[in-house]
This record gives structure tokens, sequence and C-alpha cells, in this order.
């Protein structure tokens, strides 16, 4: 069993601590920092240790289950202590763990958590969506009963992905995403044909075509979801580095489809809500073993039966998870990941991705575009160009939580943000408890400074983070930007603007990671932080 803090007391913050695995404890012990934090707030130290998750009843399959679960994926490897999720059952300390806590090799869930989060579905998603999937049983099902509808034809768009011979994943028509009538019409066909198992059809990444004001935030996305973790965390959300929900997508398929193994372009977190059926989900160690696993069985779905390679790559995850009806998860999606639908209900869901201020998660983060070592997937890795855009929101991010401090803090403004009127009365209740806890709060001023200084260590932040953030970062204990530059920091470099989006403008054609735009010059000026 490891513990979720570090050794150190600064909880993973300070420098030293950013290559110093966590300290191995009995799980009956408590270390220091967790001491403090469950004696104060009542936690149960067991229901926040990963690694040894079968001592939790969730974890423990029903019958049922192991008779849905017959000839998918081994049971031993869901049954190992050693590869259980980490299973939370408190809404706040669910949410506490994402901001402050660590889960780059974890698996996080909270069972029931659409509904403890005031995020179920009915509430989440547009009634049009709702209407149309009602009774579906695949992805087939879903695409059918949307051709019936020309209204949600030009109003969303979709990646329609099939298995070919060879096990791998791919999408049909890719060059036509705008028209998703057209990738319809060709999946059925393909059906039809033969070429393509109507079963394992899968649904990703559907979103609207053309960006609008998001109904609780306002600002422009192109999300189908009607509300968020991000409007359910308020101003929490400054306090991360980075937070995306312009191009969340919506998830749908059935028995026998899914995901197949990838790691996202960008080494960020996911958090995911599972509305409807069953899942199975494994991820694997970072670096190396990520590394070698997507590119031998990159994306490949381990549907069954599997194959004697794929079943001894499955057996180096490090942690193999069964998502129900409800759940609220959290995970890196920066290291290798599949899913597998393994429910006769259709598999619904969600996801946001973030990368939060814990310094393990930047680190990580700032592998990106890497190109070498065990973080670069070649002609599968982003470039450094294209990194750049995600940089530049996470230079917004750190621009407000500076903003936070300079009003007096995270209370003080959250005492005067305005609630949406729509927003349930569970979330502020839920943030006041965190806003109550001194500890949580002086964590996050800490990782905050330690962002600040891994991010120094990278030359287009260091150029483009203000004196401010600087000050900021040196007043909650950091070195206010004053490190190294990370090994390999050479390339084009390019002048930041930040600004936003001229609300009388149009909505985008494009596929833009963010809603705001900056313009792009050469510059020859020197790399001192301040």
């Amino acid at each position: 069993v490891r513990c979720v803090f570090q050794s150190c007391k600064c909880n993973g913050s300070c420098a030293s601590c950013l290559g110093i695995a966590p300290r191995p404890v009995a799980s009956h012990e408590r270390c220091g920092p967790c001491e403090m934090a469950y004696s104060a707030f009542g936690f149960d130290h067991a229901e926040m240790t990963g690694g040894d998750g079968a001592l939790h009843p969730r974890n423990q399959l029903s019958d049922a289950e192991r008779q849905m679960l017959e000839c998918t994926w081994p049971l031993d490897l869901l049954e190992d202590p050693g590869r259980q999720p980490r299973v939370i059952e408190s809404a706040t300390t669910f949410v506490r763990e994402l901001l402050i806590g660590e889960h780059l090799e974890d698996f996080v869930i909270l069972p029931n958590g659409t509904e403890l989060l005031g995020l179920s579905w009915a509430d989440s998603f547009p009634e049009d969506i709702q209407q149309c999937i009602q009774g579906c049983l695949s992805a087939a099902d879903f695409a059918k009963k949307l051709l019936q509808r020309p209204d949600m034809l030009e109003k969303y768009r979709a990646d329609i992905e099939y298995i070919d011979s060879k096990r791998q994943q791919k999408d049909i028509l890719r060059k036509e995403k705008y028209n998703l009538g057209k990738r319809i019409r060709e999946a059925l066909s393909m059906a039809e044909s033969g070429t393509a198992d109507p079963a394992m059809l899968y649904v990703a990444e559907m979103r609207l075509q053309k960006e609008a004001p998001h109904p609780l935030g306002g600002e422009n996305v192109k999300t189908v979801c009607l509300r968020d973790m991000k409007d359910l965390l308020g101003p929490l959300v400054a306090w991360t580095l980075y937070w995306d929900r312009y191009d969340e997508g919506f998830f749908a398929g059935g028995r026998r489809s899914g995901k197949g193994v990838h790691i996202d372009q960008v080494l960020w977190s996911n958090v995911g809500r599972n509305y409807q059926g069953y899942k199975l989900v494994a991820a694997w160690p970072k670096g190396e073993v990520s590394k070698r696993v997507a590119l031998d069985f990159y994306d490949v779905l381990f549907s069954p039966p599997l194959k004697a390679a794929e079943e001894k790559a499955l057996r180096k995850a490090a942690r193999v998870a069964l998502l129900r009806p409800g759940d609220v998860y959290y995970f890196s999606g920066g290291v290798a990941h599949t899913v597998l639908c393994v429910s006769e209900d259709m598999c619904l869901g969600s996801y946001e991705s973030l990368v939060t201020l814990h310094p393990v998660h930047v680190e990580h983060f700032l592998h990106t575009a890497d190109r070498e070592g065990p973080y670069c997937l070649d002609k599968f890795s982003m470039t450094s160009r294209e990194f750049r855009d995600t940089k530049d929101d996470c230079l917004d991010q750190l621009e407000d939580a500076t903003e936070h401090l300079e009003k007096g803090g995270l209370r003080l403004v959250a005492k005067d943000t305005a609630e949406p009127a729509e927003a349930p009365s569970l979330w502020a209740k839920l943030r006041s408890h965190l806003l109550a806890d001194a500890d949580f709060l002086a964590t996050l001023k800490r990782h905050f400074a330690a962002a600040v200084d891994l991010c120094a260590g990278d030359r287009y932040f260091r150029r483009h983070m203000t004196e401010n953030t600087f000050l900021a970062g040196k007043a909650c204990g950091g070195l206010g930007g004053a490190v190294p530059l990370r090994p390999g920091q050479d390339g084009p470099r390019r002048k930041r603007q930040r600004c936003l989006p001229d609300e009388n403008t149009p909505g985008k054609a494009d596929d833009s990671d963010s809603s705001r735009s900056y313009s792009e010059t050469s510059e020859r000026a020197g790399d001192n932080p301040a």
C-alpha cells in the first residue's frame, strides 16, 4: 500500500520531493501529513489508499458482474489487489484529492458521483441527445436514429470509429469531420457489407459543430454538456494549471466496443463521468512501459478473445478497473490506457481534461512534445508548436491564480463570485467545506509556487510569465522562477499576447482547444524570468 501523500511535510510541493516516490506504509498506519488531514476531517485512511483496493467492498465483484465479465479480460487482473483503483466515497474528499492529490499511476473513483456531484445525465445533456439515444444498445442504433434527425446532423459532429482486420481502431471518413450524416451512412454501409462489425462501432468526441456560449459558464465552447466539473469548482478552477471543457467529448458504444490503446497527445489528466453501462479500463505505468505498450498496440482495442501478446501487455498495467453506472473518476491520460464496454446496456460517458498544480503532474505535463526519451512517441507526439497553444492557456491560468492572491486570496474571491441561478445548492456547500480547510488552501499555494518554478524551467513559459506571477510564486514559498532551464529548450520563440475573443465574433470553424487567441511574431529578448 502506498500513502497518497509524500513523506515530506510539504506534501510533495518542494523541488527535492519531485523525484521521491511516496513512502510505503502498512494499511493501518498513518504518515504525518495524513494524520493531520484525517484527524481534522474524519477521513478514513483506507478510503484514500491506492494499491490495496481489494479491502474496499466496492472493488469486489458481484456474481452478476463476474458473469458479465466472463470471456472479456482475465478476472484475476480485476481482482489483483495491486491493480485495484482507489475508491473515495465522499464528494468533498474526491474533489480535494483531484485538486491537491497525486494520481499519475492511479485510478480514482467516486461511486454514484454523478448524483453526489449534481452532474446527472438528465441535468447534463441536451434533450435531443437524450431522446435520440433512448433505447439504443449500440453505436449503430444511435447512428441510425441520428440519420432521422437532420437538425442534429447539422448541429453536431462526431468521430465514427470501427475496428479493422488488424484489431486497430480507425476513424471513418476522417476528413469529413463536419459531415456527420455522410460519416454515419458510410459506417452503416461498411457494416452491411461486412467491412465493419456493427457491434464494435463507437461514437467518439461528439460535440457541437460551432461553438456557442456555455449555459452556465458563459464562455464559448463546443462541448455538448450543459454542466461540468468546471462549473462545480467555480473559482477553484483557476487553481489548476490547465482545464479544458471547450472540446469536451461525449462517447457512446455497445458491448465489445471501446477505445483502443493510446496516450493522449497532451500529458494531462482526465476527469470523466460514466452515465450508463459498465466499462473495463486499463492504465499502464508512466514513461517507458507506457511508451512501449502504446507503440506496440497503437489504437488496438483489447476486445475478446484476447491475443497472447495483448494479455501479456494487460498484465503490465498499473491499474485495471471496472467502471459502473454513475461513477465519476479521474486518472492520467498521459499514460497508456484503453477502455472496453462490457455491458448489454450502451455505455455513455464524457470527460474534461486538466493539469493540476501538483508538482508530479506539472512535471509530467512538461514532457509533452519531448523529442526523445521515454515520453516521446515519435510521429504520435504533439509538436512543440502545437504545444505552445496549450502553454498559452496555462499562462492564463497562472495569471488568474495570481489575481486571486492580489485580491486577498481564494476565500475572498469565492465569496464575491456570483453563483449561477441554475447551479445546485450542493456545489456551494462542497466548495465551502474545501475553503474552510486551511491545510487544503495552504497546499494549493505550495503547489502553485512549485508549478511556477517548474514552468519557469521551460523557455516559453519563462519568457511569457508575468512578473506578478513570479512574485506570487515566491510569496507562496517558491523560488519565483529562479531555476535553470530544462534540457532541450531550443526552437523558435514567439511573442504572446493574452486577449479574449470578441463577443460579437461568430463561432469559429476550426478545432482550436481554446476560445482565446494570441498573436505570433519572432522575438529575440533574453530569458530573464523577471
